[in-house]
């Protein structure tokens, strides 16, 4: 029975939007993402899920809910990985 519980368990998802004009640095986000998503995922037990929007601005902006995180791009992919962090432990356990 207990085996059966663990099984059915749900993860939590957790959905981050990248807004943007189609162009290098948005990709490079969404490349970004697609690397380093699965060590935020085991850190923390979730899923993460990535919108792409099509938008004016010239820098990507990184969003969570209608909320906007971060503007422009990270300076390297461990500063998206705290980006990340900081957005699932907003969902998880409140701002």
């Amino acid at each position: 029975m207990k085996k059966d519980l663990l099984e059915n368990k749900v993860e939590k998802v957790v959905i981050v939007t990248i807004r943007g004009k189609d162009n290098y640095l948005r990709w490079t986000l969404v490349q970004w993402f697609m690397e380093i998503k699965d060590i935020v995922e085991n850190e923390y037990g979730i899923r993460l899920k990535l919108k792409v929007i099509d938008s004016d601005e010239d820098y990507p902006v990184i969003m969570h809910g209608d909320r906007v995180v971060f503007e422009g791009l990270p300076g390297e992919e461990g500063y998206f990985i705290e980006i990340l962090k900081k957005i699932v432990e907003d969902e998880l356990y409140g701002e």
